[in-house]
């Protein structure tokens, strides 16, 4: 049985998530530059060595944030895909994908922060890394019951598809998804690099500045992958675009 935790480890562990809590706010309101450890100690009325008590450095705090945000994103995710019919696979993948568009667009700054990388990997926290883990592993869950459930083409690229299928293959050890074989594993890489790779766009506004303000181009490429994969298109009605 685990110990209660002391007066002092409850003080410490409230002032941790406030602190994390004042960080997404200079973050969303000011941008990724504005979120130094100065400023997050100003908006606690600290001292910036008091902040440092926390976190042993700047890329310490960006750290917890980052886990913050993904842990709030996969719970938001699920929520959404805990109300589809369980035995629906094709719905609960289709309205996963919305939620994580809508998400992204709703908090572009976070999303970007957390998911759109620029630093390598293996230089990453491990609970970074596990917290990125478990967004793409709920849609690699999903896709794995998919493909057990419907005769899904598998897109096996004409060209390089033994470099191809070696980073498919990483990916899926990085995010330690359960897929059959390399053909699935190929298959849901493309799919998802697709996806994400619109979600990221319009993350960063670029769909904005051809007129996309409503996820059009989302959707139609959401429409073409689940032609593609030969979902119903009855699945297509599951949620409701955002």
């Amino acid at each position: 049985m685990t110990p209660p935790l002391t007066r002092r480890q409850r003080v410490r562990d409230a002032t941790l998530r406030e602190l994390v809590a004042v960080s997404r706010d200079i973050l969303n309101s000011q941008g990724t530059e504005a979120l130094t450890i100065r400023a997050v100690a100003r908006e606690m009325g600290m001292t910036a060595p008091g902040v440092y008590r926390y976190f042993g450095s700047h890329r310490d705090l960006m750290d917890a944030v980052i886990v913050a945000i993904l842990d709030e994103l996969t719970e938001y995710i699920s929520t959404e895909v805990g109300q589809v019919d369980p035995s629906d696979t094709a719905a609960r993948l289709i309205v996963a994908s919305r939620a994580l568009r809508h998400w992204a667009v709703e908090h572009c700054r976070e999303f970007q922060l957390s998911l759109i990388v620029t630093i390598p990997p293996e230089e990453d926290d491990a609970l970074v890394s596990q917290a990125r883990r478990q967004v793409g592993g709920l849609f690699g869950a999903i896709f794995a019951e998919l493909w057990n459930e419907y005769d899904i083409p598998a897109a096996e690229p004409q060209r390089h598809p033994a470099a191809t299928k070696a980073l498919a293959e990483r990916l899926l050890q990085r995010l330690e998804v359960p897929l059959p074989n390399s053909l699935a594993a190929m298959t849901f890489t493309r799919c998802w690099l697709r996806l994400y790779g619109v979600v990221c766009m319009e993350s960063m506004g670029l769909t904005r500045t051809i007129g996309d303000e409503a996820g059009v181009l989302f959707e139609a490429e959401l429409a073409d992958l689940a032609q593609q994969l030969g979902l119903p298109e009855s699945a297509l009605d599951a949620g409701t675009p955002r």
